[in-house]
């Protein structure tokens, strides 16, 4: 009996500790990136564009419930946006930018406009543990940067 009664305790505590609750759903959202390329004004006498910046913007769905009472901040800014040349697969990212508050970014584009080819930004997945979030990536348009 007496084997038994702690068989029982035990059984109970494993389930106290266990939480016994529901188990806390990951806020979940979507994401999309935008590429735009600004080659700025045209100087004769200097072959380049100086002023050339790719902008663009991160913009987050929720798709859950517990996303839609989040709200969608946290998943727009401080995200990593990488912008490469598709037509040189062999070399590094153009830029790594990281967004502002509002999810918008800029980099300087005016060596993109030394090296004219098909550009596409990416952001990557993010997750945030401590506040349950997953943030999904995305691929922007390809922007083309015409020989100058």
């Amino acid at each position: 009996m007496l084997v038994a009664a702690m068989a029982l305790l035990a059984l109970g505590g494993v389930a106290v500790a266990g939480g016994g609750g529901k188990k806390e759903k990951k806020a979940k959202f979507d994401s999309e990136i935008t590429l735009n390329y600004s080659q700025g004004p045209y100087d004769p006498y200097d072959p380049y564009y100086e002023e050339a910046v790719f902008t663009g913007q991160v913009t987050a769905t929720p798709t859950n419930r517990r996303a839609q009472k989040l709200g969608t901040a946290k998943c727009e800014k401080k995200r990593t946006v990488v912008i490469r040349n598709l037509d040189d697969p062999n070399s590094s990212a153009y830029a790594v930018v990281r967004t502002d508050n509002d999810g918008n970014y800029s980099a300087d584009a005016t060596e993109a406009a030394e090296d004219p080819g098909t550009y596409r930004a990416r952001v990557f997945k993010k997750v945030k543990v401590a506040l349950n979030i997953k943030c999904q990536g995305d691929q922007s348009n390809e922007v083309e940067v015409p020989t100058p």
